[in-house]
This record gives structure tokens, C-alpha cells and sequence, in this order.
């Protein structure tokens, strides 16, 4: 494993630590329900605590001991930033954009890269639902156009890792969001 790999998964692998023991605390009140998160998995009958999975291991913030997709996060050149306003969010955006393509954007994080086409503008990526609605999208894809040989996890980890040379990457991501998504069926059948 070279070491860009190894960091990548040991990112993956602490983000899934990070996320699951702070919703064990707060499983009472774990519900998508009437959410964008809902609404937006309409479009290919995904369950919605897996596109919040992806978005929890894209663009988490801690507070109060308790994880939550971020909708202003952004990567730019494999830096994570979390803005705290709209306003900063956008500033730092357009300022990216004058300098790089190597951006992601919101909390599914979508890379202006590969998928900016889907917006009239980047900063578009910076409204919650919008940005759902494309992770939406893009995840959709990768599921429907999964090939037979692959699994659901590589099918998921496709949505950050596409490239088909990179499978145990994509693999890995997969296996990543899809143990929060089962933490978040469990603790939503808590509730």
C-alpha cells in the first residue's frame, strides 16, 4: 500500500470512529424524517440514512460531541476547510476557482473537477439542497451502473473513488459508509 493510500483509508477509518460513538450517545433523537436527506433519495429509492452516510464520511463537523454533515465544507487541493458563514464560504470558493479544479464542495462534497457541470455556478454547491440533490445524483449512478461483479460497497465507494484501477480504494470508502449506514438504521430504529 503506498502511503497516499494508507492515509486515505486511515482518514476513512477515523472518520468512521468519529462518527459512530458520538450518535450512540444521541440515538433518542436520529431521525431523517421530513428532511432533504428524505426528499432527495426519492430520485433513485435510496434509503436516506445511506446519502447522509456518504455526506457524514465526505464533510463531518463536530459539535457538542455529535457529528453532522457539513453544508459549507469544502476541499480545495486536499485541504479541508470549514468555513462558519455562507459569506466567508463563497469568498473562499471564488477564490479557489481562480486557482484550481481540485475542489469539492458541500456536504456530499461534489468535485467541481467532475461535476460542476451539474450546477449553473459553484456556489450553487454551497445550498444544502442542491447539493444533496447532485450527491443524489452522482451516487445514483454509481449504484445503477455498478457491474456485476461488483459489490454494494464498491458501488458506493465509486461515488468518491470512480477510477475502475482503484477498486480496493473504492472498496475500502464503501465498507466505510455502509458500517455508519447500518449504526444509523440501528440507532433509527431506537427512536
Amino acid at each position: 500500500m503506498n502511503s497516499t493510500k494508507g492515509t486515505t483509508l486511515a482518514k476513512v477509518a477515523t472518520a468512521t470512529a468519529i462518527i459512530l460513538f458520538p450518535l450512540c450517545a444521541h440515538a433518542s433523537g436520529f431521525s431523517l424524517k421530513g428532511t432533504v436527506w428524505e426528499a432527495e433519495a426519492r430520485q433513485c429509492d435510496l434509503d436516506p440514512r445511506l446519502l447522509y452516510a456518504v455526506a457524514l464520511v465526505e464533510s463531518k463537523a463536530i459539535s457538542k460531541r455529535m457529528a453532522a454533515p457539513s453544508p459549507l465544507a469544502m476541499n480545495v487541493d486536499g485541504k479541508g476547510i470549514h468555513p462558519t458563514s455562507r459569506q466567508e464560504a463563497e469568498k473562499i470558493l471564488a477564490q479557489a476557482v481562480e486557482r484550481t479544479p481540485h475542489i469539492a464542495v458541500g456536504a456530499m462534497q461534489v468535485s467541481l473537477r467532475w461535476n460542476g457541470s451539474r450546477v449553473a455556478s459553484p456556489e450553487q454547491l454551497l445550498d444544502l439542497k442542491t447539493n444533496v440533490r447532485v450527491g443524489t445524483e452522482i451516487l445514483c449512478e454509481m449504484i445503477d451502473g455498478a457491474t456485476s461483479n461488483e459489490d454494494l460497497a464498491e458501488a458506493v465507494g465509486r461515488y468518491h473513488t470512480p477510477n475502475p484501477q482503484k477498486r480496493d480504494v473504492a472498496g475500502q470508502y464503501g465498507r466505510s459508509v455502509l458500517a455508519i449506514w447500518r449504526r444509523l438504521i440501528l440507532i433509527s430504529k431506537e427512536v
